[in-house]
């Protein structure tokens, strides 16, 4: 800890002394000459060493570090370029915390050098695109904080987001369209890369700037012709994520979307009662696809159900602040009817019923408030004045109470789900020691034998040596008492 607070404070003297020589335009001052080259060295170092750390922490301080040092990084062409390089690359694989400080190294190039804008929106989409290839509930909220990063990127500067736009969601199109032409494999469409680029650019045109709308009519159409690609129920959750775009978008931009077909081609699913074994829900905001095998569960089917009940009174409600509400509403209140008369499942038909009451409240209540009015349908300026002016509708109200409650029931859901993994993760923890235990038992088994067979074999050992000493002696007096045999009839006296 003593080391890495010394060398930030050396990092932070080092921006201190060069602001105070070389002032806040460096390549103005006269000393600029004698400090060029040490000063590019350094900045090179310093861009090289972002790649090689691995602790979240000492990252972070030397990216802060090189956001100071931007102003000198400015007059090298190609460091910044690597700075650039460096920055994204933390963005799109570190930690949060690094992603955040890396993000926020790149805002402070954009301020710095306005025109590296469209190069580095740019840069930071194609790594968006590497990143978001796959999505899981451990990586749904990485994908958020990226594509949150690009929309405020995107909002700096309009007509740079507007060429950028331009050229991607033409791309979009033209794969699209290659995939209907001739007629290739639709998961080069039907993949979590494309879905995620489409996410960016309706975020970014839900919030956009006048300059942007002829780009809302073509992201529309690229996505009518995704739902229009591929009607099979197993790529219903993909269907339900695009519509769930094209609402959002049709909110936020006061444009009228004809959903109700796809709406009711999806529901059109839930009318026969699916009678299967019972099977684990899938989290079907995390997927695109099912197999054939789960499409025919009843966990599917409810999971669908709530998914597209929650779109249709989306659709519903935002309908109700039109003038045009009675006629809008008339085929979609008949489908539902005929929908009650032929679905078995009390649940569904229980929650659909409501829908046509409020349906059929907010229609009386919009007829009668327009039965009184001077103005005839060409009088837009007029029609958009008294649409502004129509209280909250019922229908609006009883969406909302119902989002709350639906989330609420979801994040208890998710927290159940959360505890039921990690107690899942500590029984297989526990489990594996077991399983490690028995092989400890064995380990120690076969060392306390090689133990007592070593000790069995220094026992031998030294019963032989015993033995050899005990022999070695024998013989020795032996040739004693031999000696002595000999010697004694020459002493003995006569």
């Amino acid at each position: 800890k003593q080391w890495y607070q010394r060398r930030v404070a050396i990092t932070a003297g080092t921006c201190e002394v060069l602001k105070h020589h070389l002032g806040d335009n460096p390549t103005s001052s006269p000393k600029w000459a004698k400090v060029k080259m040490s000063l590019k060295s350094y900045l090179t170092s310093l861009t090289e060493l972002l790649s090689l750390l691995t602790s979240n922490d000492v990252l972070c301080a030397v990216m802060r570090h090189c956001k100071a040092m931007l102003p000198y990084y400015a007059a090298f062409s190609r460091l910044i370029k690597k700075y650039v390089k460096e920055h994204i690359m933390v963005w799109g694989s570190k930690a949060e915390l690094s992603r955040v400080v890396a993000f926020t190294c790149l805002q402070a190039v954009v301020r710095k050098i306005p025109t590296f804008l469209e190069d580095l929106l740019k840069k930071m989409y194609v790594e968006y695109t590497k990143c978001s290839k796959m999505m899981s509930p451990k990586s749904r909220d990485v994908i958020l904080l990226m594509r949150n990063c690009l929309l405020e990127m995107f909002k700096i500067n309009p007509s740079v987001t507007y060429t950028t736009g331009f050229l991607y969601i033409r791309q979009l199109a033209v794969t699209l369209r290659s995939v209907i032409v001739n007629k290739k494999d639709v998961e080069t469409v039907y993949n979590w890369q494309f879905v995620n680029c489409l996410h960016v650019w309706v975020g970014v045109l839900a919030e956009c700037d006048a300059c942007l709308n002829p780009l809302i009519f073509p992201l529309i159409q690229v996505m009518m012709g995704v739902l229009k690609l591929h009607n099979s129920p197993c790529f219903f959750p993909l269907h339900l994520h695009t519509m769930r775009m094209l609402l959002h978008l049709a909110s936020q931009t006061n444009k009228h979307i004809p959903l109700i077909h796809p709406l009711l081609g999806v529901l059109e699913f839930c009318v026969v009662l699916h009678k299967s074994p019972a099977t684990k829900p899938i989290d079907l905001t995390c997927v695109l696809r099912v197999t054939k095998g789960y499409k025919k569960t009843k966990a599917y089917q409810d999971g669908v159900f709530d998914l597209v009940y929650e779109l249709l009174l989306n659709y519903t409600s935002q309908l109700t602040a039109s003038i045009s509400f009675p006629e809008v509403s008339f085929p979609i209140s008949v489908w539902l009817k005929k929908f009650n008369k032929r679905c078995n499942n009390p649940k569904y038909t229980s929650q659909v019923r409501v829908v046509l009451d409020k349906m059929e409240v907010v229609a009386r209540d919009v007829s009668v408030r327009r039965s009184s009015v001077s103005f005839s349908p060409k009088d837009l300026d007029l029609v958009t004045q008294w649409e502004s002016e129509l209280p909250e509708s019922a229908l609006a109200k009883y969406f909302g109470n119902w989002l709350k409650i639906h989330r609420s029931v979801q994040a208890k859901e998710e927290e159940n789900a959360a505890e039921e993994n990690s107690e899942d993760e500590e029984e297989e923890k526990v489990e594996e020691e077991e399983e490690s235990s028995p092989k400890k038992k064995k380990k120690s088994k076969t060392k306390l034998k090689s133990e007592k067979g070593a000790s069995e074999v220094s026992e031998e050992l030294s019963e032989s040596k015993a033995v050899v000493l005990n022999g070695t002696k024998k013989k020795k007096k032996k040739k004693e008492k031999n000696e002595k045999s000999d010697v004694a009839p020459e002493t003995a006296p006569e």
